[in-house]
């Protein structure tokens, strides 16, 4: 049977003792450590090289790292860094391949009309999914996240009314163009008061919001002539959407509240006040153009969405 013996073996110390007997070994670093800690100092090296790391005064190293990435369309090498590096990930995803490959279908469409195409649905169903992400970041703020509006500012997408019309292309086009609400005052077209009151009488009984009487016949009469009120709103009231002008007919009331007066008397005074007054970019009826923010897919995509946020045309 064989024993192992320990030999202790004479130790190197620093030569410095405490408290007579308290000594500081000189042993050295283990091999794996010293290995080790050089490792890291030429790893950091190769980082300094590879990516951004040190501040300057008015900027910082950006390594010579790149990755590529899409930028208006076109492919692009830029330095790396963790912007770049997600951007790169989001573009190379299958899910990013897969919105690319609908994005392309919905640009390829002949008119977007085309999405009503039994050979469509399943782009028609990306369009809406992805239109209500964009209504929601680009939208809502003035529609609302449901696009119900703000009475006499922003319109209520979800109702029956299209002021500029409710096909899927004048949807579209209204996106892209944007839109300016005007009337012209009746103060510019040398109506009395009398004549503006007769108007208002007549314009309502359009929706059956007043009894025909001698009054709205003499509104008709201005209606149709000197007012040149048809000429935006139509010789029937309904509106056209080349104007942009409201449907007088229906019971959907964007800028009169009609709703709410108690009586007669009360509809005529709030019809004919926005008769005298009209209105103006000034009254915050303006929706800005998207076409210099958004792309012709993602535009295509919104309009289908609103489309169907009010059952569209």
């Amino acid at each position: 049977m064989s024993e192992n013996i320990n030999k202790k073996q004479e130790v190197e110390t620093t030569g410095h003792v405490w408290d007579e007997n308290l000594q500081e070994f000189n042993n050295p670093l283990p091999r794996w450590w010293l290995l080790a800690f050089y490792g890291t100092v030429i790893f950091a090296l190769i980082y300094w090289v590879l990516y951004p790391t040190w501040p300057l005064p008015n900027s910082w190293t950006k390594g010579i790292k790149t990755v590529e990435v899409k930028v208006d369309g076109k492919e692009e090498k830029l330095h790396w860094n963790t912007r770049t590096l997600l951007a790169e990930q989001l573009q190379s995803s299958t899910e990013a391949k897969n919105r690319a490959e609908y994005y392309g279908k919905l640009a390829a469409l002949g008119k977007i009309d085309d999405i009503e195409a039994t050979e469509n649905e399943g782009l028609k169903e990306f369009a809406l999914q992805t239109g209500a992400v964009l209504f929601g970041d680009n939208c809502a703020t003035c529609h609302g996240a449901g696009g119900e509006g703000k009475f006499g500012i922003y319109p209520n997408l979800t109702d029956d009314a299209w002021l500029w019309g409710g096909h899927y292309s004048q949807i579209e086009q209204t996106i892209t163009l944007g839109r300016t609400g005007n009337m012209t005052p009746a103060k510019l077209t040398g109506l009395s008061e009398d004549e503006i009151n007769d108007v208002a009488k007549y314009a309502l009984t359009l929706s059956g919001n007043y009894t025909a009487d001698e009054a709205t016949e003499r509104g008709k009469a201005i209606f149709e002539g000197k007012g040149t009120c048809f000429t935006c709103h139509g010789a029937d009231g309904k509106g056209l959407p080349t104007m942009g002008s409201a449907n007088l007919t229906d019971q959907i009331w964007e800028l009169v509240p009609v709703f709410e007066a108690k009586n007669d008397d009360e509809k005529v005074a709030m019809m004919a006040h926005r008769i005298t007054i009209g209105v103006t970019p000034q009254d915050d009826r303006v929706m800005p153009t998207w076409k210099e923010r958004l792309t012709k897919e993602q535009i295509r995509a919104l309009a289908i969405y609103v489309h169907e946020l009010g059952g569209g045309q």
